[in-house]
């Protein structure tokens, strides 16, 4: 009896396509990157203290006393501000209850002060800034990350008092360029500044950390371009322990 022949069984070329993973690779890459260009990084802007020892203290104090208001932050969510007109007059007893007290967050308390202030920028520099948008708006998207740069800058500008380099909802360039000059030379005085509002916060140990993001909050809602993050000496340790004697802080 003859035998069967055994049937080979066929190989088959097993073979991993990989072009779907390519073309979906390819979209995602597209996909992050036109994301990445939408999205505007949210930045705060510090301006540094000058490291020029031939500056002498008047130099350095250019902000007047009756432009700046000092703020407290302490525990239990508590929210203090002081505000004098003359340097001679910090500490005074006799002054102290008109000058120090208490107030609230959001924007019947300490926003209201904010913009209520006679330097209170939000006028002023709020027209300004929407003019500056209005101008940002009309520019073409081919250019968009260059429009971006200048924008942030010259909102720093607004910020600090150099409304005059938009008018019309236009930017006026020649003034922009002449002002980011000025602000890159340590040496030079920046003019044309509308008298702004200048803040120094003061957070105590027993502050929050959610407390100071809220006061940086309310900078930028605010507009105030001047502010400082400042730490606590002897003499705010002595002003507020005559704030607590005195009944005004609890």
């Amino acid at each position: 009896m003859a035998k069967k022949k055994e049937s080979k069984q066929k190989k088959m070329n097993v073979r991993v396509d990989f072009t779907p993973m390519v073309d979906m690779m390819m979209l995602l890459i597209t996909f992050f990157m036109l994301c990445t260009s939408l999205a505007k990084p949210q930045a705060m802007h510090l301006t540094m203290p000058a490291n020029d020892k031939n500056l002498t203290d008047a130099d350095k104090d250019k902000s007047k006393t009756e432009q700046t208001i000092t703020i407290y932050l302490t525990g239990e969510d508590k929210v203090y501000v002081y505000m004098i007109e003359h340097k001679e007059d910090f500490g005074n007893l006799e002054l102290l209850p008109k000058q120090f007290k208490e107030t609230t967050w959001g924007k019947d308390g300490i926003r209201n002060i904010l913009k209520t202030h006679k330097y209170a920028p939000t006028k002023v520099l709020m027209d300004a800034r929407t003019q500056l948008q209005l101008w940002y708006d009309k520019q073409p998207s081919s250019k968009k990350e260059l429009n971006d740069s200048i924008y942030d800058r010259a909102l720093l500008m607004i910020k600090k008092g150099h409304v005059d380099i938009v008018k019309n909802n236009e930017l006026d360039m020649a003034k922009y360029n002449k002002v980011d000059a000025d602000m890159k030379d340590p040496n030079k005085i920046e003019e044309n500044m509308v008298p702004t509002l200048s803040v120094n916060i003061k957070p105590l140990d027993e502050s929050s950390y959610d407390n100071l993001v809220t006061i940086l909050d309310e900078m930028q809602i605010c507009c105030v371009g001047k502010y400082v993050i400042d730490k606590i000496y002897d003499r705010d340790l002595q002003l507020l322990e005559s704030a607590k004697q005195a009944g005004l802080m609890k």
